[in-house]
C-alpha cells in the first residue's frame, strides 16, 4: 500500500467509514480528507443522464442510509421550487418500493417510456410504472419546456449507479443528501458525502438540536457544510410516519423546510411566479389588481 492509501485507510477509520469485503480489489480515492471505496463493478450501467437530454436544471435527492426520507424531502424541495418555476417531480424508485405511489392528487396516463404521470398541485409527478428486463434506468420523460426544473427522487437504484460512476451528472445538478440525525446515520452519510462533487446541501431529518454523540460522529464533510449553513433542518411529521405521503398538503413546518432548502438550490435571481393582472369593478371604475 502507498503512503496515501494507509492515510486514507486511517481517516476513513476515525470517521466510521467501513466497506463491506468482496473479492474484488476496492479502489480508493482521497476527497479533501474524506474517502470514497467505489464499488468498481465491471456492470455498473451508466446513468440516465448519459443518454437523457435534460434541457433545464436538475436537483437530485439521494439517501445517505437507508430510510433517510428521501422521497418526503424530494416532496418537499419540488413544491418550494415550484413556488417559483415550472417543476417536473421524478420517482426513479422501483415501482414496488415508491414513497410517492399516493402522492399525486390527479392520475393520468401511462407512456411508452416506463414512466406513470400525475399532478399534485403545480407538480407534474412521474413514478416508474414497470421493472425493466435489462435493468437500464429510463431516462426522463422528455418536455417542451427549457425552462423547466427536474427534481429527482433517486431510490437505491439510481443512488448506487451515481456512486458507481458520478461523471455524467456533473452538468447543471444540484444534490441534496437526506439524512437522519443518528450516529450511524451521519457516519454512512459522510460516505456518500464523499462522492459529491461540488456544493450538495444536507436534509437533517430529526430534531433542532443535534445531541453531543451525533455532532461527534460528523465527518470532515458534514461538518463544513453544516457550519456554512448547508444543512437544513427538516421536521418529523408523525402523521407521515403513520399514513406515508398522500395528496394530502404537507404540514406548515415541512413547507416552511422545502423553501429554506430551494433558497439554497435556487441561485439569486432565479425565475419568479408570474402574477396574473385581473380588473376589477370598482365605484370609481374599473381597477387592475396583481395576484
Amino acid at each position: 500500500m502507498t503512503v496515501e492509501a494507509m492515510r486514507a485507510a486511517v481517516i476513513a477509520i476515525r470517521a466510521g467509514i467501513f466497506d463491506e469485503v468482496t473479492d474484488d480489489v476496492g479502489c480508493i480515492q482521497v476527497f479533501d480528507a474524506a474517502v470514497v471505496a467505489s464499488t468498481c463493478r465491471p456492470d455498473a450501467g451508466p446513468t440516465p443522464w448519459a443518454a437523457g437530454d435534460v434541457g433545464g436544471d436538475v436537483v437530485l435527492v439521494v439517501a445517505g442510509h437507508a430510510g433517510a426520507g428521501a422521497s418526503t424531502v424530494a416532496l418537499v424541495v419540488a413544491e418550494g421550487l415550484a413556488e417559483r418555476q415550472r417543476v417536473q417531480l421524478l420517482d426513479y424508485a422501483e415501482p414496488v418500493q415508491s414513497g410517492l405511489a399516493a402522492a399525486s392528487t390527479i392520475e393520468l396516463d401511462t407512456d411508452g417510456a416506463g414512466w406513470r404521470r400525475g399532478r399534485r398541485g403545480r407538480l407534474d409527478v412521474f413514478r416508474r410504472a414497470l421493472r425493466p428486463h435489462d435493468g437500464e434506468l429510463p431516462p426522463p420523460p422528455g418536455t417542451d419546456d427549457a425552462d423547466h426544473l427536474l427534481v429527482v427522487d433517486a431510490g437505491w437504484s439510481l443512488t448506487h449507479a451515481w456512486l458507481g460512476s458520478p461523471g455524467p451528472l456533473s452538468r447543471n445538478v444540484e444534490v441534496v443528501v437526506v439524512t437522519r440525525v443518528t450516529v450511524p446515520a451521519v457516519r454512512q452519510t459522510e460516505h456518500v458525502l464523499a462522492a459529491v462533487d461540488g456544493n450538495p446541501v444536507v436534509a437533517a431529518v430529526g430534531p433542532a438540536r443535534w445531541p453531543r454523540a451525533v455532532q461527534a460522529s460528523c465527518g470532515p464533510r458534514l461538518g463544513d457544510l453544516r457550519s456554512r449553513g448547508r444543512v437544513v433542518r427538516v421536521p418529523v411529521d408523525r402523521k407521515l410516519v403513520t399514513a406515508g405521503l398522500t395528496g394530502d398538503r404537507l404540514s406548515r413546518r415541512l413547507t416552511a423546510a422545502g423553501r429554506s432548502l430551494a433558497a439554497l438550490l435556487l441561485p439569486a435571481g432565479g425565475p419568479r411566479p408570474q402574477h396574473q393582472r385581473r380588473t376589477v369593478q370598482s365605484r370609481t371604475g374599473p381597477v387592475e389588481q396583481t395576484r
